[in-house]
């Protein structure tokens, strides 16, 4: 990884843990999120994960979703360069032990 490529992963991190620790307040079901680049194709390469407990309704779980792309697009907008489309950004069920 390029110098650069670390100053952007820094970046990227810092604007995701800000969006993850708002979201785990804010909305239900949300439990954590993650990103995956190769930055040899950076910033099409980018897809962020959003994880939320599988116990959450499927219904709400959509409806948070649809709620956090927006969150997730603003945050990353100025380190992409741009916005980062919604295709990028995905949803998925965790098991959680209770």
């Amino acid at each position: 990884m390029r110098k650069n490529d670390k100053k952007i992963e820094r970046e990227i991190i810092r604007e995701l843990t800000r969006v993850c620790e708002e979201a785990k307040f804010d909305h239900q079901g949300f439990i954590w999120l993650t990103h995956d680049v190769d930055y040899q194709r950076f910033p099409q390469s980018l897809q962020v994960t959003l994880v939320f407990n599988e116990q959450v309704d499927e219904a709400v779980m959509l409806s948070e979703f649809g709620q956090l792309i927006p969150n997730v697009q603003a945050a990353l907008e100025p380190i992409i360069g741009g916005m980062l489309p919604a295709k990028q950004i995905e949803a998925r069920r965790e098991h959680t032990l209770q």
